[in-house]
């Protein structure tokens, strides 16, 4: 723009600033508040993307799932101090969100404030990416809810064992079905993933299978008792109901060794002529995927069972028909003992 012989540059911030409509200055809408969902990737809190810590360091508060801090924090010591370099690298107060907030108020907490504020969630891996169904629910629930009620949700993914797991040297485009394997107990050996392995055995794709992970809580544990089977209730949870708290169960991680080892017993409780797989069956058990410490080994069945991968999280690869760049790759894993 030209005036009296000189030449004067507007941005296009100061031309929409000078916008007159009216006579009177255009302003933007307010901007509604913000849920962010955020997933933390693998290896520990700095598996976060830019734009995930951009987010957070915006927000007023910011949750992390239990689940979460236990994966990202670790299952053994004092995690204070992790916490605390979580929460410098986020530049906020990290609150750790237990079954009260998350699942059993539904989240109400989280959506009251996210009506009046911004708040992030953080969530281990990706935040649809859960290997445990339950927890994939519970985000998807918190989402559609927030979302009822007029929140703006940003979803902010990052790294999930789902397509993380292709460090193994097997190519993600030739996985089949993913399953989880649960836990076996006294009175429960339910084998429904076995179908998933063998329809991914009989097109040749290779199957992931991510190892249960659960936390109990008093609910969880009375509905996964067989009151047919007359369970025997822990003292611990007996002690607590009489005195009216709530009882939490300790976490457990399935291990690779485990997996294999319920594997192997699925496949002799079918007796099956020809099994889609057997203890000479290739499979690849990953620890702690994403971490700078972070295990691979390849190996039958039979003898990865022995392997000390070492703590938390696994997975394990059931591996189907391999090209010639996938057995190159595999061999850099393959077990020598």
């Amino acid at each position: 723009m030209e005036a009296r012989g000189e030449t004067v540059e507007f941005t296009a911030a100061d031309d929409s600033d000078r916008r007159c409509r009216g006579g009177e200055l255009a302003t933007a809408p307010p901007r509604r508040q913000m849920l962010y969902i955020v997933g933390l990737g693998l290896g520990g809190e700095r598996g976060i993307t830019v734009r995930g810590l951009d987010a957070v360091r915006r927000c007023a508060r910011v949750y992390m799932e239990a689940r979460t801090a236990l994966l990202t924090l670790g299952v053994g010591g004092d995690p204070s101090s992790r916490l605390t370099k979580l929460e410098n690298l986020c530049g906020n107060e990290v609150t750790v969100a237990g079954r009260e907030i998350v699942e059993e108020e539904s989240g109400d907490q989280i959506l009251r404030e996210a009506t009046g504020a911004d708040i992030a969630f953080l969530v281990v891996g990706h935040p649809f990416g859960s290997d445990e169904p339950s927890s994939k629910a519970t985000h998807t629930d918190l989402v559609v809810r927030a979302k009822n009620m007029g929140i703006e949700v940003k979803v902010i993914d990052s790294a999930s064992v789902l397509n993380a797991v292709v460090a193994c040297g097997l190519e993600l485009h030739r996985y089949g079905e993913a399953l989880t394997i649960p836990f076996f107990t006294e009175t429960c050996r339910r084998d429904h993933f076995n179908q998933a392995i063998v329809n991914n055995r009989w097109l040749g794709l290779h199957t992931l299978c991510l190892l249960h992970s659960p936390c109990f809580s008093l609910f969880d544990f009375f509905s996964s008792v067989d009151i047919y089977a007359k369970e025997p209730i822990p003292e611990s949870l007996i002690r607590g109901l009489r005195r009216g708290n709530k009882v939490y169960e300790p976490p457990r991680f399935m291990t690779a060794n485990t997996a294999i080892s319920q594997l192997l017993e699925v496949l002799e409780m079918r007796g099956e002529p020809e099994p889609a797989y057997d203890e000479h069956s290739l499979c690849i058990g990953v620890a702690r995927l994403g971490s700078d410490d972070e295990k691979i080994v390849a190996g039958p069945m039979r003898k990865l069972v022995d392997v000390d991968f070492g703590p938390p999280p696994h997975c394990l690869v059931i591996v189907g028909e391999t090209t010639k760049v996938e057995e190159e790759m595999l061999e850099f894993y393959m077990i020598r003992s």
